[in-house]
């Protein structure tokens, strides 16, 4: 049979256990509401953004188009000037070795 001391020992083994198991519960119940919350920004916004698309007039899809090629172009742009950038500092870096 055990002891006393014994069984005071395991109760408060269990004890801590019991209060880490609770810790790691109460996290999980935080991140399961952080998710939620999460999910339901999601599919709000998705929901706006179809509800923007089904409404959207002629103008408004010649304004986006436009906006694309600007963005486009300039996109373009930087990225010849970075490729330039790149070629230059190759030259630099085979020149000095």
């Amino acid at each position: 049979m055990s002891t006393i001391n014994e069984i005071q020992q395991e109760l408060r083994k269990v004890k801590k256990e019991s209060r880490n198991k609770d810790k790691i519960i109460e996290e999980l119940k935080i991140r399961e509401q952080l998710y939620l919350e999460r999910l339901e920004n999601a599919h709000n916004k998705n929901h706006e953004l179809r509800h923007d698309k089904l409404n959207m007039t002629i103008d408004d899809v010649v304004a986006m188009q436009k906006a694309r090629a600007e963005f486009e172009k300039k996109h373009f742009k930087d990225q010849e000037v970075v490729n330039a950038l790149e070629k230059q500092e190759e030259v630099k870096i085979d020149g000095v070795l």
